[in-house]
């Protein structure tokens, strides 16, 4: 197995520049304002708790004709003044038309970060910046504590106006109720056994 060098990568890199790099480096990056992040691959109670959560919100009724539930695709947020793209542990988005097509933020309707004491800061401020800016309308932050546990699902919706996001509800009843978009009751905890 080979460790992934990230050493010849640009600091800055364009949309086409990211386009043309090997699946493997593509994989582990993201791109704000033109500035390359490596992503940390993330602990496996992590991964659960969002593979789990995009089945549910995939298996219930939706407000919109036809939605798709991903984990883990890119999701551009703005082109101009520089590319930048994000990749959510979860995102809802309006059925594209074109086959092997991303989603753009204009057709993000819901995006999650499952949050850890680690990430915290990031998901909590730079991305939810970053995706209110794009005018995704929901975003989810389910937070963890340090034994991977839900602590709590915070659930931000789009003040258009301000163009920024407001604090909707807390859901730490042990259960996620949403009623945007996907119209369902999550039993938290099984999200993370």
């Amino acid at each position: 197995m080979t460790t992934l060098s990230f050493d010849h990568l640009p600091h800055e890199m364009t949309e086409e520049q990211y386009r043309r790099l090997p699946e493997e480096h593509a994989r582990a990056i993201e791109v704000v304002h033109g500035h390359v992040i490596v992503c940390e691959s993330p602990v496996p109670e992590h991964n659960r708790v969002a593979r789990r959560l995009a089945g549910a919100l995939e298996a219930a009724p939706s407000t919109e004709p036809c939605i798709r539930v991903e984990t883990d695709v890119d999701v551009v947020l703005w082109r101009v003044p520089k590319f930048t793209f994000r990749r959510p542990d979860v995102v809802v988005y309006r059925c594209l038309d074109e086959r092997g097509a991303k989603p753009e933020a204009r057709d993000a309707l819901i995006v999650v970060e499952v949050s850890s004491p680690s990430t915290a800061k990031e998901d909590l401020l730079d991305k939810k910046s970053q995706y209110s800016r794009a005018g995704i309308p929901l975003y989810l932050v389910v937070v963890m504590d340090a034994k991977y546990e839900i602590e709590e699902i915070r659930e931000f919706r789009l003040d258009a106006h301000a163009g920024e996001y407001r604090l909707h509800r807390l859901h730490r009843d042990g259960f996620l109720r949403l009623e945007h978009v996907v119209l369902t009751d999550i039993l938290t905890e099984g999200l993370t056994r």
